[in-house]
């Protein structure tokens, strides 16, 4: 080939790459005081109650001072929310909280609906990352949890776009499916995680963000046998707790919601009193002290080697 044909192919050949090449995915990393917000459908939402995610980026994390908000709720889909009367979204709580990181955990009932729909939940999936972007959040996608039971929807084609999002945003990347694809038995009923399952799950689809954190394994239960680790969880299951009564109250309808007229959300002596907001500021100083404690659990972890978890 003659020299100056050599150089016009090498230029197509560098233009076609520069054009065509994807950004590589971000590092994952999370900062000192980052406020994440989990939003999400049933799985998101039982991970507060296990609270293996929350222990191990803490525990990661040593002095950064995390603050994790489960957002999430049973049914909620990236089209619909259903909440009571007056009760903020879960983008109105992200501002409000004044949230830094949206962790967007969607896909497993969305793919009950089938490949048709595929493409539609690729949209509002794009559009909530855009929204949360909005609110000057970073965002992280997550994989969903396979489903193992018979009429098996397609949970791997909804994974797949979900990686395809992330690859094309330049977002980083939770790989849930991934990870419970590693294993089998995981599951209580095909479709949710055990508490060993959660674990297990948790440990190997946060590996990126544990910086090398050397974890113990955990008993059938879902406990760590190691007394720090398992005082460590059992405070963050507390504080959740706190969280969920707080964020979430059983009586909304009397707090905020289409009940606030009536005499028992007011105080008995001045109606034009309502005691329920106030009573519910008492949480603002038990979440404080939850959050302190878990940061001082967190610094007294005990911390293994890869040799003595071996053992």
């Amino acid at each position: 080939m003659k020299p100056f044909l050599w150089i016009l192919a090498c230029g197509a050949l560098w233009a076609r790459w520069s054009l065509g090449a994807e950004n590589p995915p971000p590092a994952p990393s999370l900062r000192t005081n980052d406020i994440i917000a989990l939003i999400g459908g049933g799985s998101a939402e039982s991970r507060a109650r296990s609270a293996h995610w929350e222990t191990l980026l803490i525990a990661a994390h040593p002095g950064h001072h995390l603050r994790i908000l489960n957002l999430a709720r049973e049914g909620d889909t990236v089209f619909s929310q259903l909440r009571e009367v007056n009760y903020p979204s879960p983008l109105q709580q992200v501002a409000t909280a004044k949230a830094t990181v949206c962790i967007l955990d969607f896909g497993q009932g969305e793919a009950y609906e089938g490949l048709q729909h595929l493409e539609h939940f690729a949209e509002r999936l794009n559009q909530w990352v855009l929204d949360c972007q909005a609110l000057g959040t970073r965002v992280l996608l997550v994989t969903p949890i396979p489903v193992t039971r018979s009429n098996t929807p397609p949970i791997e084609a909804y994974a797949q776009r979900i990686r395809d999002i992330a690859r094309r945003q330049n977002l980083p990347i939770i790989d849930v499916f991934e990870a419970a694809q590693s294993q089998k038995s995981l599951s209580i009923d095909g479709r949710k995680l055990t508490e060993s399952g959660q674990a297990h799950v948790a440990a190997n689809a946060l590996k990126p963000w544990l910086h090398g954190l050397v974890i113990p394994q955990t008993d059938p239960t879902g406990r760590f046998p190691e007394p720090s680790w398992e005082a460590l969880r059992q405070s963050v299951i507390a504080r959740n707790a706190l969280w969920k009564a707080y964020s979430r109250p059983t009586n909304w309808a009397f707090l905020a919601g289409d009940r606030t007229e009536q005499l028992s959300s007011r105080d008995h002596l001045d109606p034009k009193i309502r005691w329920f907001p106030k009573e519910m500021e008492q949480f603002v100083p038990l979440l404080q002290a939850a959050d302190q404690k878990t940061d001082t659990l967190a610094a007294l972890l005990t911390r293994f080697t890869p040799l003595e978890t071996a053992r």
